[in-house]
């Protein structure tokens, strides 16, 4: 599994297995952060009131209490501003300008935000405040205006930082102004699962140092209590529990209590404000139920390629959540739009496959504001401009993708049998993590008897059931698939790819087992001719007869080599033949026999070509391209 990540010399492979032993980046490697540092030094000796400016989600909610907490500690007069996110929205705003020169405020620090506010940030000087830009999402052609712009994403330093999230980014600042950050890590930790940055060396190390000390913080430890959390189960207590409880308060009110709650020193308010939290992310939860009903209502599904919606009375804290269920179930993006004030607001969630800051930077002219990653963006649109945009962003993607947007497909490790599913292989996993974005669980191939199966959940959106061998059985859960189970319940045999986690039950280790996708039995009678085909390829002898050739299906040569193209990344590190469809293992087969592909060991696998070969030498092409 190692090898299969690139990690085969010892170095490599200690970093990645124990990252935390890896040292954090000088902060003055980015770029500014010594502008930045003298600006606030001078701000403080001058006793100029500062206000960290930060954003309504985990990251900024984060970012906002780290460097809040590290200015004061330094001798700082400062205080902090959240923009609200059904009035305001993202970033900086004229509003919040206004406001803090009322308030004295002579030194503006963002936090997670500011690298698109060049007006906004022209407007504070006019008035007679500096600004200090701490962000990480993605710059534009030009940077803004301010004292000093310290962004992640900045090309004129080392790459390696762009993985940063905002929170890191403000830690970093801290660290650099000579404040201790040991205390921050489990606050950086929660903001880098939350905001689902890439999990590579630097985000790995922060993730792995500030887990253990997640339940020795005040304020996280509270709110664990409140969701009636006994245990930190790994980085999923970081992003399944303790993330959508501090976005609650920005989705459903006022992000203000969040950064209380991470920053008082009394116990009283510490309960008070995570008892009000859980209740809150109780309230997203029915929101967020009612808003996707009436988007799906809105949603044709024929072959959508991307799917933009607008509601009149849709939650805008709520619409980014809905946005992901949208693309969990339709594999495009997702942009949702509401009325607010005369222009709509939209949050937006997107597939690997298509990158969602791009596609809306192509399309600017139609956009008030706009900002974010490849995979999550937000944009403010003029009402009557919603049918061009949602127009314009099909017709690209239509012109990208003219056959479909690419299928994902599981990138699976290998094959388990049922018996090697145990507490110690599961312990060994561990060391992989923290896993997330660009390094996700495991993936295994197992496979059995299927019986038991269930819906769960309050609403039987789950599915568990249990797959059984001759020597031991493992039952599963398929969070989301609850609307399979008349599908299961009807065969006796099948295929899970399972991601396996450690747990405990009354002090005794325990293995979970979380199925991500689900295979319905295989047509036999074409798998029968692939594999009689990849035999006679192997062995260098004719093609079977005709009539096994007769069961192979028809695939034309352009989708052989789209098929290609979109699996050439996980051919590299050798596909397992069982986690491809029929179709792909289909079109792989001239491939192979042209040498273009290999095969081993159960696994497809790119071939190092030299020269160029041609797809209409393979003896399968008249066979599989003839329309």
């Amino acid at each position: 599994m190692l090898a299969r990540r690139g990690l085969v010399d010892d170095a490599a492979i200690e970093s990645f297995l124990h990252p935390e032993s890896q040292p954090l980046p000088d902060p003055f490697a980015l770029a500014d952060m010594d502008r930045a540092v003298s600006r606030i030094r001078r701000a403080i000796e001058a006793n100029e009131r500062i206000c960290v400016y930060g954003d309504y989600d985990t990251d900024g909610v984060c970012a906002t209490a780290i460097l809040l907490d590290a200015l004061r500690s330094i001798g700082a007069d400062a205080s902090f501003l959240l923009p609200s996110r059904q009035g305001e929205g993202y970033g900086l705003n004229r509003n919040a300008v206004d406001a803090m020169k009322r308030d004295g405020v002579r030194l503006i620090v963002t936090v997670d935000n500011g690298i698109s506010a060049h007006d906004e940030i022209a407007y504070a000087k006019e008035t007679g405040m500096d600004t200090v830009v701490t962000d990480h999402h993605r710059c534009h052609e030009t940077l803004p205006g301010a004292s000093a712009v310290v962004c992640a994403s900045r090309d004129d330093q080392d790459p390696a930082l762009k993985c940063l999230c905002g929170t890191s980014v403000a830690m970093l600042l801290a660290s650099a102004l000579g404040v201790r950050i040991a205390g921050f890590l489990p606050v950086a930790a929660l903001a880098t699962m939350a905001d689902v940055v890439p999990l590579t060396e630097l985000n790995r190390a922060i993730v792995r140092r500030g887990l253990p000390l997640v339940g020795m913080h005040p304020g996280l430890s509270a709110l664990l209590d409140a969701a009636g959390v006994s245990e930190v189960a790994g980085e999923s207590t970081l992003s399944f529990i303790l993330a959508p409880r501090i976005n609650a308060a920005g989705r459903m009110g006022d992000a203000e209590r969040a950064v209380r709650l991470l920053l008082t020193d009394d116990e009283a308010e510490r309960k008070a404000l995570s008892a009000e939290l859980e209740s809150e992310n109780v309230r997203r939860r029915a929101e967020e139920m009612r808003i996707l009903k009436e988007a799906e209502a809105q949603i044709d599904e024929n072959d959508p390629r991307i799917l933009v919606l607008c509601g009149t009375d849709w939650n805008t804290g709520v619409i980014g959540i809905v946005a992901s269920r949208l693309v969990e179930r339709f594999r495009c993006p997702v942009l949702l739009f509401s009325e607010v004030n005369g222009v709509l607001i939209g949050s937006g969630r997107s597939v690997p496959t298509v990158d969602l800051f791009q596609l809306l930077t192509g399309r600017k002219e139609l956009l008030l504001r706009f900002g974010g990653h490849r995979l999550a963006a937000g944009a403010t649109i003029e009402i009557n401009a919603f049918e061009t945009l949602k127009t314009a962003l099909q017709n690209d993607l239509s012109e990208r993708f003219p056959l479909g947007l690419p299928e994902e497909t599981c990138v699976v490790e290998d094959r388990l049998a049922l018996s090697e599913i145990t507490p110690q292989f599961a312990r060994e996993l561990q060391s992989l993590a923290p896993f997330g974005e660009e390094n996700r669980a495991p993936l295994f191939l197992i496979e059995g008897t299927l019986s038991n199966v269930r819906t769960m959940g309050r609403d039987g959106s789950h599915l568990g059931a249990k797959l059984s061998d001759a020597e031991a059985s493992v039952r599963f859960v398929s969070f989301g698939s609850g609307d399979a189970y008349a599908d299961w319940s009807a065969v006796g045999f099948a295929r899970a790819y399972v991601s396996i986690e450690l747990g405990s039950y009354m002090g005794r280790p325990e293995v979970s087992v979380f199925a991500q996708a689900l295979a319905l039995p295989i047509d036999e009678t074409k798998n029968d001719a692939i594999t009689a085909c990849i035999r006679a390829i192997k062995n260098r002898r004719e093609l079977p007869e005709k009539a096994v050739l007769d069961r192979l299906t028809k695939v034309p040569e352009a989708e052989i080599r789209a098929i290609f193209r979109e699996l050439l990344p996980r051919l590299r590190n050798g596909a397992l033949r069982e986690c491809l469809s029929e179709k792909e293992q289909t079109a792989l087969l001239p491939l192979l026999e042209i040498g273009v592909v290999g095969f081993q060991n159960g696994r497809f696998y790119a071939e190092p070509v030299q020269e160029k070969k041609q797809i209409q030498n393979a003896l399968l092409y008249p066979v599989l391209c003839l329309e």
